[in-house]
């Protein structure tokens, strides 16, 4: 067969083409709040809109602001009630109950509710609320309904390893079935609500500080090892770690370890990516950042040596899954691949193309990388792309949550050697150009 490669996909990918490539992007909205450090800042995914409250200025006064960001601008909130003025708080969005939560501040601990209306303060007895604490960490398990904290800075204990939840009416002292990370401050936590785990990163011990990466499953907490670089161990500064819930990934930005970083690093839930990028924030210490959904962006702002700027992150990569792995000759048999692009790419056009050479080293078009050694299975695949066997919705269109599902069919007794395809898929914008690939996934045939 002739291999027309090179004609084929110029009709995919045009000189006009763009590819979104991971970046760092400083917004400037017409008004925002005050500079600040030792905030917080959450995102309320049903109002499509980032909480912030509080923190402390530049002259060290302590703040008890309510803000809102959509997006573009910037609202204050002057609700009747709220929370006292206060600094190193934290604040989680309870999607069950559809409200912000916030705990404690600098040696504080009481609890509150935001609705998007009024500020409710949660009337908890004291044996059953975690302690006055600083430097603590929390994440929201959406699986299970609970707000869940760790760790921190006790004012009568020091450095502690207590694991609390929050069902929306008290907190609970939970404890591991096994091991728990070592007592420290200033980690991070975000929530992986794919694999329905809090991840855990960082933070200081009473010695030396951490760089170890945990998992909170609801029972047990397990500590994640890996191979590959990891980043070195750090403070957080309270707002370095957050869940990209449309590519899948915990996104780690900044940090101390006896220098000042502003690094940007990706989990995704086995190992650790350093990622470079054309523009990036100054360090900042005291920081706050949420992620927003719907706009497939994480958003980080001010921090002590930052005055008011507001940056946010956007990342590459969509995602498949593959329910088989191997499928064999004498059977034949279906490979369902699950396309996992998020809402953000909702209703764009798809194609999945093949390789039978591999992964390494790719090819790169217009600055995104694609898995794949573009062979003759890659024409094959793509000048059959609607035959059905083998090729089921190879080129098709996502849904309203950027999802879809496609199908390699593999008739019985067509083959007699064993080898192994490659597929990924790429994604469109909505002018038809070329904008992102996946993961490749592999199926074996014995």
């Amino acid at each position: 067969m002739k291999l027309l490669l090179g004609p084929v996909l110029a009709c995919v990918v045009t000189a006009s083409c763009f590819a979104q490539s991971p970046n760092w992007t400083r917004v400037q909205p017409a008004a925002s709040p005050v500079a600040r450090s030792y905030h917080c800042m959450s995102y309320d995914s049903d109002r499509q809109v980032i909480v912030l409250f509080g923190g402390r200025d530049a002259v060290i006064n302590r703040l008890g602001d309510t803000w809102e960001y959509d997006g573009k601008a910037w609202k204050e909130i002057r609700p009747s009630v709220f929370p006292s003025a206060r600094e190193d708080h934290l604040m989680v969005y309870d999607s069950v109950r559809k409200v912000t939560v916030l705990f404690g501040g600098l040696m504080q601990r009481d609890t509150w509710t935001w609705d998007g209306v009024v500020w409710t303060k949660v009337k908890i007895p004291p044996a059953q609320k975690p302690s006055a604490r600083s430097s603590f960490s929390m994440a929201f398990d959406e699986a299970r309904g609970k707000t869940v904290l760790f760790g921190g800075y006790d004012v009568t204990k020091g450095l502690v390893d207590d694991t609390w939840e929050f069902d929306g009416v008290v907190w609970t002292q939970v404890r591991s079935a096994t091991t728990t990370p070592l007592p420290r401050r200033e980690h991070g936590m975000a929530y992986d609500s794919v694999r329905r785990r809090i991840v855990l990163f960082g933070g200081a011990g009473d010695t030396r500080q951490l760089g170890d990466t945990w998992e909170w499953d609801g029972k047990v907490w397990t500590e994640v090892t890996s191979t590959n670089p990891t980043p070195a161990p750090r403070v957080l500064d309270r707002g370095g770690l957050a869940y990209d819930s449309n590519r899948r990934r915990v996104v780690l930005y900044g940090g101390y370890s006896f220098q000042r970083l502003n690094e940007t690093w990706e989990f995704d839930g086995k190992d650790w990516a350093r990622i470079t990028t054309a523009t990036v924030p100054s360090y900042r210490q005291g920081f706050s950042s949420a992620f927003d959904a719907a706009r497939g962006r994480l958003v980080v702002f001010s921090g002590a040596a930052a005055n008011t700027d507001l940056w946010e992150y956007s990342g590459s990569g969509c995602y498949m899954t593959a329910d088989v792995a191997t499928i064999a000759y004498a059977t034949g048999g279906t490979q369902t691949l699950t396309l996992d692009a998020g809402p953000v790419h909702a209703n764009k056009s798809y194609w999945i193309f093949g390789s039978i050479t591999g992964t390494s080293p790719g090819v790169s078009l217009n600055g995104i990388h694609i898995p794949l050694n573009l062979d003759v299975y890659t024409q094959l695949a793509m000048e059959n792309v609607t035959a059905n066997p083998p090729y089921d919705r190879f080129r098709a269109t996502l849904d309203a949550s950027g999802g879809a599902t496609a199908r390699f069919v593999l008739p019985v007794n067509t083959l007699n050697a064993g080898f192994s395809l490659d597929h990924s898929y790429i994604v469109f914008d909505g002018a038809g150009m070329f904008y992102g690939a996946s993961n490749p996934v592999q199926v074996t045939f014995q």
